[in-house]
């Protein structure tokens, strides 16, 4: 079959096109902060993206992040449980040897306990892994419901939310039940999420038709369960919560984001049409010991801090070629991780201070000094070329394919319709 001429040329000017990309190609953009003084400050940023593969994280779709005991980050996603300590590796469900190794490849919960154990929930069962065995737990006699919806360390205990099961406690070798509508039971059957207010020594839970919920313990031990709002109540319908290290917690939903404490109660903290113009949909929510919040929206992770958005990164920041960020949570190391339509990746800067990992965090004291708000100043991730058993080598970061794939894509499908045709 002959080529028709137009498809020549159309090679030629991909080449030609490939040949003149920008030597600053794989840079991210200035992202513009300021504070009220106009005094500003550059500070480098770095986003390293990586594109799902066998050789990096298996998968987009992240449901959840916990840190290693040496600082790795260890993800729980929708194909394995991936692990990035500055190169990927990922375990997943062994056909071969089902009784070693995850339960399922599906993980939906992820939390490491007060002796270091790595808990994984699954939507039939939770294992507990000690660095080298695993311990699977079916058990309806422990598990009341074996869907696992979320983990949650506080302290010494490990709180888990089961399906329609209403939560359990683990503590020393003992599994507690807490009934669901009993005398001295929570008022609800299905947790959504739940989340540690530390310096308030609370845990407040978002379920999912039953509004919200703090748990305390009483120097009886005995957990005593109090709604804070019904399900339509003012703030009942906010779905998702999230911690706060600066004490206390946020909640949210699609258009707006509340703040809670059991001193001052609930306080708004923004509304998505606060972000930007039009309509902004609130994906998740991630808060920084600093103060900022990160919020994934279908446009991009916008930065808020003290009233307002100090910070936008898009597409044209490195995020990749998806408008919309489905998740964010930041990491031991201050790295906020996020998830997109074909894309993991991280954002990382020098702004904020140390993560505590201790679940019990002093509550921190404010400087009544407003803080000079940095200005962000991007820098090329270091590309570091990694080879696993007979594999070529490849980068990383992906930020030579991370820049190529919007542009190419629509060349190449170009030249797949052409040449069809010839």
């Amino acid at each position: 079959m002959v080529r028709p001429a137009n498809f020549d040329l159309l090679l030629h000017l991909l080449f030609l096109f490939l040949l003149v990309i920008p030597a600053t190609a794989g840079v991210n953009t200035t992202t513009l902060l300021s504070d009220t003084t106009g005094v500003t400050e550059q500070v480098p940023y770095t986003i390293q993206l990586f594109i799902p593969t066998q050789r990096m994280i298996h998968s987009d779709q992240i449901n959840d992040i916990t840190s290693g005991p040496v600082g790795e980050t260890i993800i729980g996603t929708s194909f394995g449980l991936s692990t990035y300590n500055g190169s990927w590796s990922t375990r997943h469900l062994d056909l071969n040897n089902i009784s070693e190794g995850l339960m399922d490849d599906y993980i939906t919960a992820l939390e490491r306990d007060s002796d270091g154990n790595l808990w994984i929930g699954y939507s039939g069962g939770l294992q507990i892994y000690d660095g080298s065995t695993y311990r699977s737990i079916r058990d309806q006699q422990l598990l009341k419901e074996t869907r696992i919806k979320d983990l949650q360390r506080w302290n010494n205990e490990m709180w888990i939310a089961t399906g329609h099961a209403g939560i359990h406690r683990y503590r020393n070798g003992t599994w507690t039940w807490y009934q669901p509508m009993t005398k001295k039971g929570p008022g609800f059957y299905e947790v959504r999420s739940m989340a540690l207010d530390a310096p308030h020594n609370t845990l407040v839970i978002a379920t999912e038709v039953e509004g919200l919920w703090i748990v305390q313990i009483p120097e009886d031990d005995q957990a005593v369960f109090n709604e804070i709002s019904p399900r339509y109540g003012t703030y009942g319908f906010l779905e998702n919560v999230r911690r706060d290290p600066r004490g206390g917690v946020y909640l949210f939903n699609k258009t707006m984001v509340v703040h809670y404490n059991p001193g001052q109660g609930f306080v708004p903290a923004l509304a998505g049409s606060d972000l930007a113009p039009g309509d902004i949909s609130i994906n998740d929510i991630t808060a920084a010991p600093d103060g900022r919040l990160f919020i994934a929206t279908d446009n991009g992770i916008f930065i808020w801090k003290d009233g307002g958005v100090t910070g936008h990164l898009t597409r044209f920041e490195g995020l990749g070629s998806s408008p919309g960020i489905r998740t964010v949570s930041i990491d031991a190391k201050n790295r906020v991780w996020f998830s997109s339509t074909g894309y993991v990746g991280f954002y990382a800067d020098q702004a904020a201070s140390a993560i505590m990992i201790e679940m019990v965090t002093p509550v921190m004291t404010m400087n009544s000094t407003p803080a000079r708000t940095p200005t962000l100043v991007p820098t090329v991730a270091p590309v570091q070329p990694v080879v696993t058993g007979n594999q070529l080598p490849f980068f990383a970061d992906d930020s030579f394919l991370k820049f190529l794939n919007p542009i190419i894509d629509p060349i190449a499908k170009a030249l797949r319709a052409i040449g069809s045709r010839g």
